[in-house]
């Protein structure tokens, strides 16, 4: 009797550490906006949909004009303050977004 509560108490614990360790963790390839936590933007959408989702960034740079059959690149910014500020990057290729960097502003 003893053994089998060991192993079903294991069991338990192992469970509720991997749920509350993936609860809240989202992928290297997306990104909560910061206008709307329960969307998520992910690599590959288009700009549009981006648009819809985060809203309109705070900057908007072309990095590269697409010339001899490559894309132009462009790179938005959108930027969070108060608690927990934040920068995102979103680099798009074309139209995809292809890169998402956050940076901390304060440690």
């Amino acid at each position: 009797m003893r053994r089998w509560s060991t192993r079903l108490f294991l069991a338990v614990t192992l469970w509720v550490y991997i749920a509350a360790a993936s609860a809240g963790s989202v992928s290297p390839n997306s990104w909560r906006p910061y206008v709307n936590d329960r969307v998520l933007v992910t690599l590959g959408m288009p700009k549009g949909e981006v648009l819809l989702k985060a809203g309109e960034p705070a900057n908007k740079e072309l990095v590269s004009l697409g010339t001899d059959g490559h894309s132009s690149i462009t790179v938005w910014t959108y930027i969070r303050t108060g608690y927990n500020e934040e920068v995102a990057t979103l680099t798009f290729s074309g139209n995809r977004l292809v890169k998402i960097e956050l940076y901390l502003l304060k440690p």
